[in-house]
């Protein structure tokens, strides 16, 4: 779609100073008014004076009628047609009121609109030059066919400012839709999400309350016998506990949403990579898994970092056009880990506006629960990265 060219300085001062442009319009048709009664008051051959006064009237009716063309641009028009039948004296001026308002409706009502009031303003045109012939003079037809060919210029030029506010307006809008839309899809994305990690976490939380529970009953069981087992064990409970209580506040912070109870496997982690890896290459994808450092043995962390590696593998598969390398780097160190899934079969061009939709929000999610970040560009050289870095307490 062709967008229109933005305002420049001076359109924007008058879209700014409204009222001050509509006296602008107004005094376009009042001065040469004004003068035109002065001079027919003192001229060789005065004209009377009740003509004057009559014509007065009008000037100031329609120039009053012409401050508020914008918001009554039909009335405008059908109080300017007064002046048609005025004097021959005065029937040329007050003819700018009548192209002012005809421009106006053209402009601030519709099309329809602007061409009725120009078949009417001819007809009535045509009308009072019959009505005022003066056969001295030159002949009504001449006379009507002149104010016909003004009254087209004035519709015309408005029918074409009129489109393209029209036009403006209607981009406008639409732009506020897909905005409104854009950001209610991914809220939608980011609440489906979320509900998901919910469900994944789920798992999660319920394997540290049920190791604890086998923890707390087996030093119950032991305590008369082995007093510092029964202890080892009571601080192994603590610290599943602590583990879980952390795992509960990032939950706590970040979902809300209640699902539907489903049936739930137990969820993959670090040590499935090698098979997920596997998967994708048996599809020709070449895939290469690079690791390195103390993995972490949080089973959150795990099925973060495996959910991540999958959704950028997916993304390749779906985008990449032919790419002869594909890394996958998983740097670990206490507390923190690094995902990097780089490859070259996308032109940064094409990658920047591709696959950009609900994995990456899920992505984001699933990084800000740890308090990381997640970066997907363009490489260096060519293709495109997804890196992600993670923060986290392990377990001892």
């Amino acid at each position: 779609m062709r967008l229109p060219t933005p305002p420049g300085a001076v359109r924007r001062f008058w879209t700014r100073h409204p009222h001050l442009a509509d006296g602008l319009v107004a005094a376009i048709y009042i001065v040469p008014m004004a003068l035109t009664l002065v001079l027919n008051l003192r001229g060789d051959d005065p004209a009377p004076l009740a003509d004057v006064s009559l014509n007065a009237g009008i000037m100031l009716l329609l120039a009053a009628a012409l401050f508020v063309r914008r918001r009554m641009p039909r009335l405008v028009l059908v109080l300017t047609w007064i002046g048609l039948f005025t004097f021959a004296d005065y029937g040329e001026v007050h003819l700018i009121a009548q192209l002012l308002a005809l421009y106006a409706v053209a402009v601030y009502s519709d099309v329809r609109s602007a061409w009725s009031g120009f078949g009417a303003s001819v007809m009535l045109a045509g009308l009072a030059a019959w009505l005022t012939d003066d056969p001295a003079e030159i002949h009504w037809l001449t006379v009507a066919s002149q104010v016909v060919i003004m009254l087209l210029a004035a519709t015309l030029v408005g029918v074409n400012m009129g489109n393209s506010k029209r036009y403006v307006a209607s981009l406008l809008d639409l732009a506020a839709q897909l905005t409104r839309e854009r950001d209610q899809q991914a809220q939608l994305s980011r609440i489906s999400e979320r509900a998901r990690i919910a469900g994944e976490m789920h798992d999660v939380v319920a394997h540290s309350l049920s190791v604890m529970v086998a923890l707390a009953d087996g030093a119950h069981a032991i305590a008369p016998k082995d007093v510092e087992r029964s202890r080892a064990a009571m601080l192994d409970v603590a610290a599943t506990g602590r583990r879980s209580m952390s795992e509960m506040r990032r939950l706590l912070g970040v979902l809300e949403v209640d699902t539907d109870k489903a049936p739930r496997a137990p969820q993959p982690g670090i040590d499935q990579l090698a098979d997920l890896v596997g998967s994708f290459r048996s599809t020709g994808l070449p895939v290469v898994l690079e690791r390195s450092g103390r993995e972490p043995s949080n089973a959150s962390v795990q099925l973060t970092v495996f959910r991540l590696i999958q959704e950028s593998l997916t993304n390749v598969l779906r985008y990449a056009d032919t790419p002869t390398r594909v890394i996958v780097s998983l740097i670990c160190s206490p507390g923190a880990a690094q995902v990097t899934i780089s490859d070259n079969g996308r032109e940064p061009a094409v990658a920047s506006v591709r696959g950009v939709g609900r994995g990456l929000i899920g992505m984001q999610e699933r990084v800000a629960i740890y308090g990381g970040t997640l970066e997907a560009a363009p490489g260096v050289h060519d293709g495109w990265r997804v890196h992600a870095t993670l923060n986290f307490e392990d377990e001892q």
